[in-house]
């Protein structure tokens, strides 16, 4: 690419960067096992570099490295519905020379849910394994009171913990 547009934390908007080569591999596997039931998996690996940049110092941040998503689903015709799903985010470089990362994830989600003519009845629950994750990562320049030179580190939103949901739909 020519260039790309940078997220800028501080000032909460992008700035343009340099041009980039992006290198990597995405497989996408479906099976239906069974005739109400249906598996998927979703790989990504990647590798983002800016060109025109010292090679210790060529990562693009927050570019994913590794990632996945993949899951059970069942819907069986009685209006039965069930899903497990997982997503997964490898570790990745939070700046240029990555000497500071961000870190990964696993989540698993599950669906309960009962379709009957226009309505769905659902109840998920999300992070079933109660995972600590963190949700925005980014790499920013800060400093508290008792610092007397600012600090380069990760700032970080953190992900949710095991929650539950509950809603009706109605589909027209």
């Amino acid at each position: 690419m020519e260039e790309e547009l940078v997220f800028i934390g501080d000032e909460g908007s992008t700035e343009i960067s340099g041009e980039t080569r992006r290198e990597g591999i995405d497989a996408e596997f479906r099976m239906q096992l069974a005739r109400w039931i249906w598996a998927d998996l979703d790989l990504n690996l990647s590798d983002g570099r800016y060109l025109n940049e010292p090679e210790d110092a060529n990562y693009i941040p927050l570019a994913p490295r590794f990632t996945s998503q993949g899951g059970l689903n069942f819907r069986h015709p009685a209006g039965i519905e069930t899903a497990i799903r997982f997503r997964h985010v490898g570790d990745r470089p939070a700046n240029e020379d990555n000497t500071i990362v961000v870190y990964g994830h696993f989540i698993t989600n599950i669906v309960l849910g009962y379709r009957f003519r226009e309505f769905r009845i659902f109840a998920q629950i999300e992070n079933l394994l109660n995972q600590t994750w963190n949700e925005a990562q980014f790499d920013t320049e800060s400093r508290l009171y008792y610092e007397t030179l600012p600090v380069s580190e990760l700032h970080f939103t953190p992900g949710n913990p095991i929650n539950f949901q509950a809603g009706i739909s109605y589909e027209f």
